[in-house]
């Protein structure tokens, strides 16, 4: 049996968050990115780390309204 790829592991994790939400709240594709050095680690860990700070000056970040 084969290992599955990066990719189908993602599509399987989108689709079973989405189906427990119900609704998807994902990005069509992903990117990723080989980690080649500490500098390298550091650089996406702080992209990470400080992203979701940044969500509400996201052009494609949108508010759910809170189910009443």
């Amino acid at each position: 049996m084969a290992a599955p790829t990066v990719s189908t592991v993602i599509n399987q994790m989108k689709g079973y968050c989405s189906k427990r939400t119900g609704f998807s709240m994902w990005q069509k594709l992903f990117h990723d990115h080989i980690i080649r050095g500490k500098a390298d680690y550091e650089k996406i860990y702080s992209y990470i780390d400080t992203n979701p700070m940044k969500w509400d000056i996201d052009c494609f970040y949108v508010l759910r309204e809170e189910a009443t």
